[in-house]
C-alpha cells in the first residue's frame, strides 16, 4: 500500500483527539433528540451558546440616504452581492450572495454600509435576500453608523507636481476639486469624502491620503 501525505492526514485525524468541540457532548450523539431530552432531565450538560461579540458580521445594512453613489463596495465586493443602480445612483445588496467579509463597511467613505448582528435571514422569498435601504443604523454605543467619527481621510494634491489636467476635478463625486486647466488644483478638506477616486486617475501621483479631525455629532 503506498501511503501519500493525504493518507497519513487521515490516519492523524482518526486518532488525534478535535482541538475543538462544536457538539454539545463529548462526541456526537446517536440521537440529538434523546440528547436534547437528557439534558433536559439533568443528566447531561449542553455548552453554553458561543456570544456574537462586538465584530460580529451579520446582515448589511444600508443607509441609502448617505450614499454617494462612489461604486467603491461594488468594486471591492468578492462576491458580486452588490449592485450599482445607474439610474438611481444607489446600490442594493444581495445577502444571499453576501459572505460576509465587510470589505464594502471598511472602504465606504461616507459610512452608509454597516454590519449588524441579524444572522436569522434564511428565507424562501428572494426579495427579503434584497437590501434596498435600512436607515441609519443604531450601534451598541447609542449613536448611529451616521454620526461623524473623531477624524475621516480626506485627499490633498501636491501643488509641485499637479499639471492641471483636471482628470481628478472629473472624478471626484462630491465636486470636492476646483482649478483650472494647466494650473495645480485644490481639493475642498471639507467636502472631501476620501474615496480616493481622484488619486486613481492622476497621472502625476500627485494626490495623496491625510487624516484630518472633524467635530463629531449628535
Amino acid at each position: 500500500m503506498v501511503f501519500n501525505k493525504m493518507s497519513i492526514e487521515l490516519l492523524r485525524q482518526m486518532t488525534d483527539a478535535p482541538f475543538t468541540n462544536p457538539f454539545p457532548v463529548p462526541g456526537m450523539p446517536d440521537s440529538l433528540t434523546d440528547a436534547l431530552l437528557a439534558a433536559a432531565e439533568g443528566k447531561i450538560s449542553l455548552n453554553p451558546p458561543v456570544e456574537t461579540g462586538k465584530r460580529f458580521r451579520g446582515k448589511l445594512a444600508y443607509d441609502k440616504a448617505k450614499c454617494i453613489g462612489c461604486k467603491l463596495c461594488v468594486r471591492v465586493c468578492p462576491a458580486n452581492a452588490t449592485e450599482y443602480l445607474p439610474e438611481e445612483k444607489k446600490i442594493l445588496i444581495h445577502i444571499d450572495r453576501c459572505c460576509f467579509c465587510a470589505q464594502c463597511t471598511e472602504v465606504c467613505p461616507v459610512k452608509c454600509l454597516s454590519m449588524t448582528k441579524d444572522f436569522l435571514i434564511s428565507s424562501y422569498d428572494r426579495k427579503e435576500q434584497i437590501v434596498t435601504d435600512s436607515g441609519p443604523v443604531e450601534l451598541e454605543s447609542g449613536t448611529s453608523a451616521s454620526d461623524s467619527t473623531a477624524s475621516k481621510t480626506v485627499y490633498r494634491i501636491s501643488p509641485e507636481s499637479c499639471i492641471g489636467c483636471t482628470k481628478c476635478a472629473r472624478a471626484c463625486p462630491v465636486g470636492a476639486i476646483s482649478g483650472t486647466v494647466k494650473q495645480p488644483h485644490v481639493i475642498d478638506e471639507t467636502v472631501c469624502i476620501g474615496c480616493g477616486k481622484c488619486a486613481e486617475g492622476c497621472p502625476k501621483d500627485a494626490i495623496h491620503p491625510a487624516d484630518v479631525s472633524v467635530a463629531g455629532t449628535k
